[in-house]
């Protein structure tokens, strides 16, 4: 079945990442343009002082990326090559809505940058670049 619609994306990502069900994470777009996954509230997201922890923010960079490029590419077995995070500001509420967008999709290599904003005030609060090896 060659179908990756929502819903099967969805699907795979629940059954195959159990991160998503620990950090609240809802994977709510999936196409060939864009990748978009949301942080719900959870104490477990947060650090001391009230800021979504960075290793959470890693994570929903890298789920939307592997949204996008199962949209795009069909290609469960894509892996993480890189991913270099920015942090411009603390994350202080939640939900956090994850965007993935092409920048390159070779043959090998699938290249996405990746926006992380408030989804109340749309503020980014942190930008990331990932590289998926295909397979």
């Amino acid at each position: 079945m060659d179908d990756w619609t929502l819903d099967r994306i969805q699907r795979h990502i629940a059954e195959g990442l159990p991160l998503v069900g620990l950090f609240n994470i809802d994977v709510i777009e999936a196409s060939a343009e864009c990748g978009a996954v949301r942080l719900r509230t959870g104490d477990h997201v947060t650090r001391p002082g009230g800021s979504v922890a960075g290793p959470v923010q890693f994570a929903l960079a890298d789920v939307a990326a592997y949204a996008l490029i199962l949209a795009a590419k069909h290609d469960p077995a894509a892996v993480t090559v890189d991913l270099t995070i920015n942090f411009l500001r603390p994350a202080m509420t939640l939900p956090l809505r994850a965007e993935a967008r092409p920048l390159r999709a070779g043959r090998r290599l699938f290249t996405a940058d990746i926006r992380i904003t408030e989804e109340a005030s749309g503020r980014l609060v942190s930008q990331a670049t990932t590289t998926y090896a295909l397979s």
